[in-house]
This record gives structure tokens, sequence and C-alpha cells, in this order.
């Protein structure tokens, strides 16, 4: 190797090791149905911020139990606002950092691509319905209201299979194991699902706060920042999520 080549390649080295720590990388851990989300609401917080943003998503029960066990995530966004109040309680969460950063919305989905009455799922067509588990998931407790809403939950309930998180929850769908599906309205984007009216359910308020053992604090008190400003909320709205309230 030519000496000139080496400087080069020493220089070079010497460089992406000052971008790296120009750049620190934000660990995210992220409820299941900001899955479509992380892709946009990384790309736009990098546009002007010199901090890489990684997601982490599971069901939220999974990643609170992650950050209890010491996990190195940052930021943890949760689709139940119980596990980060709890967690902010225990001092695994900066307390002062905990706030609403989206509302989420029901989505409905059926096999046949068409759009049915809510009561339709009490037809003997419909064999399997698709929800996630009201013990685990807050859009699980949302369907629920909603069916017992509609008044069909007595006829449907013999229907239900579960999935433990939105997301397995429509795998149960998309594997042909259900007719019929009731998830997070986020992850039906595009497939021309129905969006169920917000007041048939209890609001489904999402919750984040920064990792108390985090290195990365203001990092993820900047990411966060983002999450609630205009252009954050805006992502959020693309995909159905209502804002948090106003106070």
């Amino acid at each position: 190797m030519s000496a000139r080549l080496s400087s080069s390649l020493l220089i070079f080295l010497l460089a992406s090791t000052l971008l790296l720590a120009q750049h620190p990388t934000l660990t995210v851990a992220a409820a299941a149905d900001l899955s479509s989300l992380g892709p946009g609401l990384a790309a736009q917080f990098e546009k002007t911020n010199p901090i890489w943003v990684r997601f982490v998503n599971e069901s939220s029960a999974m990643l609170s139990q992650q950050i209890e066990n010491g996990a190195p995530y940052d930021l943890f966004l949760s689709a139940n606002a119980e596990y980060v109040e709890k967690l902010a309680k225990e001092g695994k969460l900066l307390p002062d950092s905990v706030r609403i950063y989206a509302v989420g919305r029901v989505g409905l989905l059926w096999r046949d691509k068409k759009h049915h009455s809510l009561n339709d799922l009490a037809e003997n067509w419909v064999r399997f319905v698709a929800l996630p588990n009201p013990k685990l998931a807050p859009y699980g407790v949302a369907a629920q209201q909603a069916l017992e809403h509609a008044g069909v939950w007595k006829m449907v309930h013999p229907k239900v299979v579960y999935g433990e998180n939105v997301r397995q929850t429509l795998e149960l769908f998309d594997s042909g194991n259900a007719d019929a599906v009731l998830t997070s309205g986020a992850l039906l984007k595009g497939r021309d699902a129905d969006v169920l009216p917000a007041e048939w359910h209890a609001p489904i308020v999402q919750k984040a706060g920064v990792v108390a053992a985090s290195s990365n604090r203001d990092a993820a008190e900047k990411f966060l920042d983002f999450l609630v400003s205009p252009a954050g909320q805006d992502i959020f709205a693309q995909f159905g999520f209502g804002s948090p309230p106003k106070h």
C-alpha cells in the first residue's frame, strides 16, 4: 500500500469516526402500531437533526418488560399509557419527560375487501374475527367496547381469535385465519379499511417517556419534542392517529 493511499485511508477513517461521534444513534422502543410510521418519522427528524433514529417495534407489554430488565433503549413510545406511567413511578423513565404523543384509532378490514356494517360480524358467513387480546393491548379493549356499543359483542365473542398485539392480529388475518380484523387503523393504511368512530370506545391514549438510564437523554428529548410538533403530528395524522389533547 502506497504512503499516499495509506494516508487517504487514515483520513477517511478519522472522518468517519468524527461523523459517528457527531451523529449519535437514538434507539426507540416503539409499540407495534407504529411499525409503519418509523421510517417516515426518522427521515423527517434526521433532515434537521444530526441524530440517527433506530426503531425497535414490539408489543408495549414486551418493551415495558425489557426496559424493566435494563434494555438499552433511549425512548419508549407505548400504545398503553399505563406501562409508561408505571415505569415512570419506578424510576425507569424520567417522570418529567412523560407526555401523550398520539391517540390511536381502531380499523376494520374484511376478507372480501368490501365495506360492511359492523353488525355483519354476527352473520353466519363470518366464521372468525381477529382482535388484539384486551388483556394485553388497548386496541383490543377499544375493539371490544366498539362491538359492545354496536350490540354485537355477545354474538361475535365466540368467533374471536386473539393476537398478542396489533401486528400479530393483522398477521392472523393475512394468513387466512380470520374473515375480518379489528386492529390498529395505522397498520391498515392503504388497504381500504374502515376506521371506527372514536366515540364508540374509550380513547386509546398513547404515552412516551425518556429512559432514565439512557446516555442520549438530550437527543431523546429532542425527538420527543419533534413527535408532538406540527411536523411530527402531520405524519401521525397521515396514518389516522389523533393528536394529543391540548391543555
